[in-house]
């Protein structure tokens, strides 16, 4: 035992157990506490009793013997914390230069096993700042999983590690791939063994067990996590075609075997899938339906996204196919069935493959798709988005889309272009001006919608704000709502039994249609602050007083914009029913109106006055 400790001991000072536990923390030991962190024994002050301890923020802290023996924890000089206190810069830099060896340090010091939140607490705000530190460990995250002498875990319930420096890296990343929980991350362990096969050049035997073991997990799963299972087998047959001498056993399964058994299962598949690993499956497409396959890939067309119909003419093109793929797009241009994402399929071909599809008839059928899609499901929605972008942003598309058609066929895509909800207005402008450039002669369709005065929505300022606001809240809230119940519901099963889905589809129609007529009112809406009224006659922004022509009750009514009523309080909208019938009476004039039981009921109007606020 210490001398000091001794002494204190003889005198009754401190008791045994004190002694005990102050024996490894002697002046010049690096300490921690779980309140104050870290510090370093500064002195035994044996007058006192006391402990002295240069903690981080608190140096020269003074604390009972017996409490420091109880609540201070030695740590070996070589430590991750110990170094915070005597060398936090020089981790400040191996933070920002070599992240990964810096997390070494920290779990060597921990027997190679840390949870995140210790590390956090190591780490944080001290070694890494703290409004820095959640960047700084996703990117550490990513190097640590590169690096297969570590484990990272998947939730933060679960240890970080750190094996062993005996450590045979292949058996790591095998390791690391049987650790996966799902199939998506066995995909990851198999690529992250690609990338580093020169671990295996010793051992190839294990790379052929791995594939193995591969294919009997993708065969088990294939019906839970179909795209997982597919893409699966085909990182497995990069892995096998690395192997020296390799020959596949018989009755190996494989891709085509998949595409074979559920058909219905590909166009999702062909959306999960990477461009490579999509390509590496049509190439499957031949050995799974033999003959066939060229019509069962026409047959997935309508029910892929451009991205996939893009990969399918390609690889039909490179399999001397093409006239098979034009085929079936002009049989679909003449019996209209070809969805948004084909026709901006041949839109963006139309210098290539679509060349002989291209027509002008094409540009009435963009339009009629893009009105259609307007009130289809979500997908639908997303189809015609891409379709609408394309024409909005290819500035050459509308000029080729009209070369060579007709004056009528022109006409009456110009007008539909004009009237057309799915641009917004400056979009459409520039759209329709694009046209009216190459042919001034459809001017008057523009200029003829814009001089029908009689459209015009006479609407107060507040009115507008009111509906201009409830518009934003119905594109940015309600319907994007109802886009997400739609999703939920045919999650539900059977469409054709599925109330929820019947529902949110007829609540989307109305939605859509909402839609469709508040652009149009708004578009046409005119605000007034009714300063200029004209008083000679009932006019919007006046106050009438009736007067019953048998010595009845007086009436008064105040006629305001279009989207103005208040019935308790007199207020109607012009366009009203009343409100039209009063429209252009003056003083002395008789009109009738009808009560709530069909009878008629005369009025003399007495007086006329501006309507003010």
């Amino acid at each position: 035992m210490h001398p000091d400790l001794e002494k204190l001991l003889s005198r009754g000072k401190i008791e045994a157990a004190t002694a005990e536990e102050l024996e490894p923390l002697t002046p010049g030991t690096f300490c921690r506490h779980k309140s104050w962190g870290v510090g370093r024994i500064a002195d035994w002050d044996r007058l006192n009793v006391k402990v002295v301890v240069d903690f981080e923020d608190k140096p020269g802290h003074e604390l009972g013997m017996k409490f420091a023996g109880m609540s201070l924890t030695p740590l070996a000089d070589d430590s991750f914390l110990a170094r915070r206190l005597t060398s936090l810069e020089e981790l400040q830099d191996m933070a920002k230069a070599d992240p990964v060896e810096l997390v070494g340090l920290a779990l060597g010091s921990h027997d190679d096993k840390l949870y995140l939140d210790e590390l956090e607490e190591m780490i944080k705000g001290r070694v890494v700042d703290e409004g820095k530190y959640k960047s700084w460990w996703d990117s550490t995250k990513k190097k640590l999983r590169e690096d297969n002498r570590f484990i990272v875990p998947a939730k933060r319930t679960e240890p970080l590690e750190m094996r062993g420096k005996d450590f045979d890296p292949s058996e790591g990343l095998i390791e690391d791939f049987r650790e996966a929980r799902d199939l998506k991350a066995k995909v990851k362990g198999v690529e992250a063994v690609i990338k580093d096969i020169a671990a295996f050049k010793d051992n190839q035997q294990k790379l052929v067990d791995l594939a193995d073991e591969i294919s009997d997990i993708a065969k088990k799963g294939v019906k839970l996590q179909y795209a997982p299972a597919v893409e699966l087998l085909l990182v497995r047959e990069e892995l096998q075609g690395k192997l020296k001498d390799y020959e596949r056993p018989e009755g190996q399964i494989t891709v085509a075997d998949i595409l074979s058994d559920d058909e219905s299962a590909i166009p999702g598949l062909f959306e999960d899938l990477s461009l490579t690993r999509l390509r590496q499956v049509l190439r499957s497409f031949p050995d799974a339906f033999g003959d066939d396959w060229v019509q069962k890939l026409l047959e997935l067309v309508p029910e892929c996204n451009l991205r996939s119909i893009t990969e399918i003419a390609n690889y039909m093109d490179s399999e001397e196919e093409k006239d098979a793929f034009v085929g079936y797009m002009e049989e679909g241009l003449q019996q209209r069935t070809l969805a948004s994402d084909a026709l901006a399929w041949i839109c963006r071909e139309r210098k290539g493959l679509a060349q002989n599809v291209f027509t002008p008839t094409l540009s009435l059928n963009v339009m009629s798709s893009l009105e259609s899609d307007q009130l289809n499901d979500e997908g639908a929605v997303r189809s015609a988005n891409r379709l609408r972008d394309l024409v909005a942003d290819d500035r050459e598309l509308i000029p080729d889309l009209i070369d060579g058609a007709n004056i009528n066929t022109i006409r009456n895509f110009t007008g539909r272009l004009i009237n057309s909800a799915s641009f917004d207005e400056l979009t459409r402008k520039s759209l329709v001006a694009r046209v009216i450039k190459l042919h001034p002669d459809v001017q008057d369709l523009l200029s003829g919608r814009e001089e029908k005065k009689d459209d015009a929505l006479i609407v107060s300022e507040e009115s507008l704000a009111e509906r201009k606001a409830a518009y934003d809240k119905l594109i940015k809230e309600e319907i994007p709502q109802n886009r997400e119940d739609i999703k939920i519901a045919r999650s539900y099963g059977d469409l054709r039994e599925n109330f929820e889905y019947k529902s949110a589809k007829e609540y989307q129609r109305v939605l859509m249609k909402r839609q469709n007529d508040w652009e149009r009112d708004l578009k046409l809406a005119q605000p007034t602050d009714f300063s200029e009224t004209d008083t000679s006659q009932v006019s919007i922004g006046t106050v009438v007083t009736l007067e019953s022509t048998d010595g009845g009750d007086s009436l008064s009514y105040t006629v305001l914009g279009a989207w103005d009523s208040d019935p308790e309080k007199g207020v109607i909208a012009y366009l009203s029913e009343r409100g039209n019938d009063l429209l252009g009476k003056k003083p002395g004039d008789e009109i009738e109106f009808h009560t709530a039981e069909g009878q008629a009921k005369a009025y003399k109007v007495t007086s006329i006055e501006a309507y003010k606020k």
